[in-house]
């Protein structure tokens, strides 16, 4: 970072309350009784009003803290390099981060990034892996097959055609006969993520088709969605129907789970991708409106 004309500047970690994406954590104050500091979420601030004062580069290996509960991708207090760079683009901004990248990795783990690092917009990433930060060491992409069904009788594909939501699927080669006892506590897995339900098709070595729904298609209809699907012999289709953020969020997480059952998922695989153009707003279902996508903070920070 010094080598790219960075300055490193520690900033203040007892601060005055700017609640961010998340819950601050506060420290009361025994010089101010009934006051309290707080924790920095990031040093977002600070390093604005660096910029503004004319350091117009500046890094820390920040501590930041929030006030969240534990999950796999989230803990209460964490470390990063936060960084800030005045009159750039977002061309430079990638550019610094990519070989910063390279270096460590090079460095710690004696491993060659090639650059540049790929990129995919967030609408790509959603269609592809149901997911705005997808795991590419495999490929079981999703595929929308909502033209293929969208003429057929079968009451879950057009029900979520109906109501402006989606049909889409994601082929599992080579799990065609997988017992019906695990395709279950696959569907109890995506009804955890929003779904009411998943279809499937096994397709079996000598080419029979067991199957969900298939009593309530035509066959011709059959035959075009397992073509859509790449289906071959030997492979087990998936297929959930909704609204396309719950179809997202259950295939996307399937497609992971089902990653980790074949042990496709390699600690020692680096799989880099910078997620462009993220939305600046997303629907709460909760709240009955659009809030700001809270993915901005993060990746912002």
């Amino acid at each position: 970072m010094a080598e790219e004309g960075f300055l490193e500047i520690e900033t203040p970690t007892l601060i005055g309350s700017t609640p961010e994406g998340a819950r601050d954590y506060l420290v009361p104050s025994r010089v101010h009784p009934g006051s309290f500091y707080a924790l920095p979420q990031s040093p977002q601030l600070f390093k604005q009003l660096l910029m503004c004062s004319g350091y117009d580069r500046y890094f820390q290996l920040a501590r930041c803290y929030r006030d969240e509960d534990l999950r796999a991708d989230r803990q209460p207090e964490f470390t990063q390099i936060d960084m800030e760079l005045s009159f750039v683009d977002v061309e430079d901004v990638l550019d610094v981060n990519e070989r910063l990248l390279q270096r460590l990795f090079k460095e710690i783990l004696n491993l060659d990034i090639p650059l540049p690092i790929p990129r995919m917009t967030w609408k790509e990433a959603m269609d592809r892996f149901g997911s705005d930060k997808p795991d590419m060491r495999f490929s079981m992409e999703l595929k929308n097959v909502s033209q293929v069904v969208k003429d057929c009788e079968f009451a879950v594909f057009k029900g979520a055609l109906d109501n402006g939501g989606s049909v889409r699927g994601i082929n599992a080669q080579g799990q065609g006969g997988m017992p019906r006892k695990k395709i279950d506590a696959l569907v109890e897995f995506a009804k955890g993520f929003g779904a009411r339900g998943l279809a499937y098709a096994a397709i079996q070595e000598d080419g029979t088709l067991k199957s969900s729904f298939s009593k309530f298609m035509k066959e011709e209809e059959m035959a075009a969605l397992i073509a859509a699907m790449d289906g071959k012999a030997g492979d087990l289709l998936l297929f959930a129907a909704d609204r396309d953020k719950v179809v997202y969020d259950v295939l996307g997480n399937l497609r992971l789970e089902l990653a980790r059952q074949q042990d496709l998922l390699k600690k020692d695989d680096f799989k880099f991708l910078w997620v462009t153009e993220f939305p600046l707003l997303e629907y709460s279902e909760e709240q009955g409106r659009y809030m700001a996508m809270h993915h901005l903070h993060y990746a912002y920070g």
